[in-house]
């Protein structure tokens, strides 16, 4: 039997560092195209506010797959911080 909700946990953050790579792949193109630093390129709002929303799911998968409480805590703070970050950057 598929443990669904083990899968569901997981796929978070799986989810969220696919989102941040891919995030930071087309920076690293944007940045080829634009003939500007990747540095520049990465720290404008909009990839940064992929990379916090990346995270944040990342954070919420952790937060899901945690055995103790305080684990769990933190992580649920780490990802309100990023959502926040998200919300904030995408603005």
């Amino acid at each position: 039997m598929i443990d669904w909700w083990g899968v569901f946990r997981n796929s978070l953050w799986i989810l969220g560092l696919s989102i941040i790579l891919a995030t930071l792949s087309y920076a690293d193109w944007w940045a080829k195209e634009q003939k500007q630093r990747f540095r520049d390129v990465i720290g404008l709002a909009r990839f940064q506010g992929a990379i916090s929303t990346g995270l944040a799911f990342f954070c919420a998968g952790l937060s899901l797959c945690s055995d103790r409480w305080w684990e769990r805590g933190l992580w649920a703070l780490f990802t309100l911080w990023f959502i926040y970050q998200a919300v904030t950057m995408l603005r």
